[in-house]
């Protein structure tokens, strides 16, 4: 916002419209998958999620207590696309805020750079630390939802 107030730009409408669709689509998907995964947990599966039944792969880990704990891994909805939508919808919302700073200036890019940065770096570490808790699950999971943010992609 402070780029743009020192050095204010004019979009063309379709870039305008596009900057706005990306955003909120970004936007949506960042809510939507964290509202699936809430509402997943918040009923232990006994809801709709896109209009049915979610599926989801039942898990098993040790705590460090030494006892044994249940858990379900939604793979269906938002979950069922990439293990981190939530990220993905996250992403390219702040592509949306830097491609509203037009492409006069490098400088309001970094953010998209930073925030790249920080959630692949996340990801891996909670895939890492998954892989670790839930051991042959985590396989069976990841082969059921193989990309990580960009369906086809990673």
């Amino acid at each position: 916002g402070l780029y743009l107030v020192y050095n204010p730009v004019q979009l063309a409408t379709p870039h305008a419209a596009g900057v706005l669709i990306l955003g909120l689509a970004g936007y949506y998907i960042f809510r939507s998958g964290n509202h699936q995964k809430d509402l997943f947990r918040r009923t232990e599966g006994n809801c709709k999620i896109w209009g049915k039944k979610p599926t989801f792969i039942e898990c098993s880990y040790r705590s460090a207590d030494g006892g044994i704990h249940k858990s379900k891994l939604m793979t269906s909805g938002f979950w069922g696309v990439a293990r981190h939508m939530n990220y993905t919808g996250d992403l390219m919302g702040s592509l949306a805020y830097c491609l509203a700073c037009g492409g006069e200036h490098l400088l309001p890019y970094f953010y998209i750079v930073y925030m790249t940065i920080l959630l692949v770096h996340r990801c891996i570490r909670d895939e890492h630390r998954c892989s670790n808790k839930y051991g042959k699950d985590w396989e069976c999971y990841t082969a059921a939802v193989p990309y990580r943010l960009l369906p086809n992609i990673f």
